[in-house]
């Protein structure tokens, strides 16, 4: 079959179009289809697919191209790694179930931090909050609600093409996922990263869609536990920074209070950031 046919026939399919080792026009280098993984699948004859991943680590220049072609070909690109795997190669994605997308439009990221925050901060009537003010501060146990938006200090792809190499290694592979856009890559592929800490990933997709817009925030990378993005509007300012922390502590609890013991000093980190990554126990 001419390549022209077989366009036609899966340019509003791109799950078809991957099948045949192509993301629009641009043939790709050896890879593979994940499928679903979940428990769910038993009752199923053939899980379907959820992406496509690389056998090998990709290039930078072919991410980037792939970002720039992303909304003609309806595949976004971005990095997958199992390096710290312990439930076989693909615990990245699949192992839950995944979710329409059409879930993520059902949040909105006031109301998705306000319901983690009063759940974090639950007051227990023998221990007391769950977390005390000193963590807390410059806040409280009432949810402040959403950081106002950054002021672009890059452009966000050109910026995502940068950091992106930073984060090429042996143990990395280029993922293409059916969706317009980053932020819907972890409900839509079944990925377990914070199960431990919120049962389904639609408001956590929501809240990223929110720094898509607010923050130029692009999904780079994503791993069993991990999650790394680049910012082209990060906070600059001591408010400001607090208000994004915030938000993030309703994102991805342990890697603020873990790793840096308070909003307030997370905060201090995060000031002109251009990368945000996330970790979950």
């Amino acid at each position: 079959m001419l390549w022209e046919e077989r366009q036609g026939e899966t340019a509003a399919d791109p799950l078809a179009m991957l099948r045949i080792g192509f993301a629009g026009n641009r043939e790709l280098p050896a890879g593979e289809l994940l499928t679903e993984q979940s428990t769910r699948i038993a009752d199923k004859q053939e899980p379907g697919p959820l992406c496509w991943i690389s056998k090998e680590p990709p290039s930078v220049q072919l991410l980037a191209v792939l970002r720039a072609e992303s909304r003609d070909n309806g595949l976004w690109p971005l990095l997958l790694v199992d390096d710290t795997e312990t439930y076989g190669e693909r615990c990245t994605v699949g192992v839950v179930a995944p979710e329409p997308r059409e879930h993520i439009d059902k949040w909105q990221v006031d109301q998705v931090m306000a319901r983690i925050w009063d759940g974090l901060c639950q007051v227990d009537s023998d221990l007391g909050p769950a977390y005390d003010l000193e963590s807390l501060a410059p806040f409280d146990h009432t949810c402040p609600g959403p950081a106002p938006a950054g002021d672009l200090l890059a452009d966000a792809t050109v910026l995502a093409n940068q950091l992106t190499q930073r984060l090429l290694d042996e143990h990395t592979r280029l993922g293409l996922v059916p969706v317009p856009r980053g932020a819907d890559a972890l409900t839509v592929l079944g990925w377990s990263g914070a199960a431990n800490h919120v049962s389904r990933c639609a408001g956590l997709s929501a809240m990223l869609r929110s720094w898509e817009e607010r923050f130029g925030a692009r999904v780079l990378r994503l791993g069993p536990d991990r999650l790394d993005l680049s910012v082209a509007a990060p906070p600059a300012r001591q408010e400001h920074a607090a208000a994004v922390a915030a938000e993030h502590w309703t994102f991805a609890p342990d890697r603020v209070m873990q790793d840096s013991g308070s909003i307030a000093s997370y905060a201090e980190e995060i000031r002109g950031r251009r990368q945000w990554s996330f970790w979950w126990d």
